[in-house]
Formats: structure tokens, C-alpha cells, sequence
């Protein structure tokens, strides 16, 4: 006991530490990011892409996991009584938050598919930390991840349903060298038509035919037809993905 007792950290190593993780993190992000900004991979973008956000998820648990770890040994006792005050005041919150990391593990649980809970219906809409958003017939409904682990839930995968849809995009042979994912994305920036709640994801599709892939979720069903029309404008042609 007197052993654990004995302090083994401080304050430097807790502040070196967590400089460091912090350092990892933004790393792996820029790494995500670039990789959906410019398909450097090419056909392996996605499934590096896939990769990296599962380690991201498990990265920010582990990462406070061990900085609460080197808090607790820079003085055992009233650090160790000062976290059980932290865990038991925010359990939900823990509770909700790591409920989220198991939940979101899974890459079937994203934005755009629908859920079925045992209390609502709907299409998600928005991922946060302790829970999601769904969009029901009457209106934006959140449910926490802790509720859909105990209460249970069932996804409609390989279909989008209300405003989101899969499109098949032909760049023009002149730009498949160049850029055509970020001028898509500051396309879509400025495109009247989105959903803003929802952001464009862009990933290439068959390298053979030089398409692209993009899942968008326009405001109403009416402006499908107006967006591919003005995509066909820009040079960049779209089909709806059949699935």
C-alpha cells in the first residue's frame, strides 16, 4: 500500500504527455482529412480512410485514460479521490461517451442511414460524443448511445432514404489528372440545394472508369433534379446510384 502511495509522476510529465497525445491527434486528423480532401490511394482511400477513424475513436478514450492514470500517480490519494468525485458526478455522461465508442465502432452506424429504436424512427442526421440525432415525422429526436446499447436497434443498411442519395459522378476527362474532389467540395459550398446539417463525402469509385463517388443529402426531394442539372453545367455529370 505504502508503494502506491509513493508519488511516481508530476506535473511535467503529465503536461508532456498530454502535449503529445494532443500532437497524435492532430496528426491522425490531418491524415483523415487529407485523405478525404485528395484520394492519394486510390482505390485503397476508403479502406485507409476506414482505418484511421477507427483509430480515432479509440484514440481519444485511451488518451484520457492515460492521462487520467499519470494524474492519479502524481498523488494517489487525493487525486484518486478527486476522480472518483469526477466519475460518479458525470457516470451518465462517461456512461453515454463510452457506450459511443463501442456503438461507433461499427461503420454501419453513420449519418444518412435510418434507425429503427424502440421509441422512434428516423434517419440519422447528426454523430456526436454522448449521442445522435435523429430526424423523425414529428422533428429532430435525440437519443443517447447508452439507450440504444440497453434498449436496442436496428439499421436498414445498403439505402438512403429521405433526402440522401448516392451519386455516381463522371469528371470531365480534361480534370482527372487535376482536382476534381475540391472543386466539387467548394461546389457544393456554395450549392443552394444541400442539406447543411449533412456534409458531402466524396471517395473514388471504379479507378477503370474514372468516376467518383459522393453521398449528399439535399433540402427537399424536389431539388434532386435541379442539383444534377447544375452539376451538368459544371462539367461533372451524376447519376443516382441504384442499390
Amino acid at each position: 500500500m505504502s508503494e502506491f502511495l509513493q508519488v511516481r509522476f508530476d506535473w511535467t510529465d503529465l503536461l508532456f504527455a498530454a502535449i503529445l497525445l494532443f500532437v497524435g491527434y492532430l496528426l491522425l486528423q490531418f491524415m483523415s482529412q487529407r485523405l478525404r480532401r485528395k484520394p492519394l490511394l486510390g482505390r485503397f482511400t476508403r479502406q485507409v480512410e476506414e482505418t484511421l477513424s477507427a483509430i480515432l475513436l479509440l484514440y481519444e478514450p485511451i488518451s484520457i485514460l492515460l492521462l487520467g492514470i499519470i494524474l492519479l500517480f502524481i498523488n494517489p490519494l487525493p487525486h484518486g479521490i478527486l476522480l472518483l468525485l469526477i466519475v460518479t458526478a458525470g457516470f451518465s455522461r462517461l456512461r453515454d461517451y463510452f457506450s459511443g465508442r463501442v456503438l461507433l465502432f461499427k461503420p454501419l452506424v453513420k449519418e444518412g442511414k435510418r434507425m429503427k429504436t424502440g421509441k422512434s424512427t428516423g434517419v440519422i442526421t447528426q454523430i456526436n460524443r454522448l449521442g445522435l440525432y435523429l430526424q423523425t415525422s414529428e422533428g429532430l429526436h435525440f437519443v443517447n448511445y447508452s439507450s440504444l446499447l440497453t434498449e436496442g436497434y436496428s439499421l436498414v443498411t445498403g439505402k438512403e432514404y429521405g433526402g440522401y442519395y448516392q451519386l455516381n459522378i463522371t469528371p470531365p476527362a480534361a480534370e482527372k489528372e487535376a482536382h476534381p474532389f475540391r472543386f466539387l467540395q467548394d461546389k457544393f459550398l456554395t450549392t443552394p440545394y444541400l442539406d447543411r446539417s449533412f456534409r458531402p463525402e466524396l471517395f473514388p469509385g471504379d479507378s477503370s472508369e474514372h468516376k467518383i463517388k459522393a453521398r449528399i443529402s439535399v433540402r427537399e426531394e424536389k431539388h434532386l433534379r435541379e442539383l444534377l442539372s447544375l452539376m451538368a453545367e459544371w462539367g461533372y455529370p451524376a447519376t443516382v446510384a441504384k442499390k
